[in-house]
């Protein structure tokens, strides 16, 4: 695999995790229904979903930088 190919996937596995840890939150809903995904107003929430991501990535579920983890959080909750 080259080198932008595995950049990639590492990013696209990074985004699918914090998303999923943001729903998990609170910070995003997910209609089941319609499988859209939504802002929660819930500002506690999103705080929570920086905490989580962080903590899975000190963890090392999610590989990145730190500054590429914020952005990837910061992309998902304020996009």
């Amino acid at each position: 695999m080259s080198i932008v190919k595995r950049h990639l996937a590492e990013q696209e596995e990074r985004m699918v995790l914090i998303e999923e840890i943001c729903i998990d939150t609170g910070a995003l809903v997910l209609d089941t229904v319609t499988d859209e995904v939504y802002f929660s107003a819930d500002e506690a929430a999103c705080k929570n979903a920086y905490v989580t991501v962080f903590q899975a990535w000190a963890k090392g579920t999610i590989k990145g930088t730190a500054e590429q983890i914020f952005e990837a959080t910061k992309s998902i909750l304020e996009d």
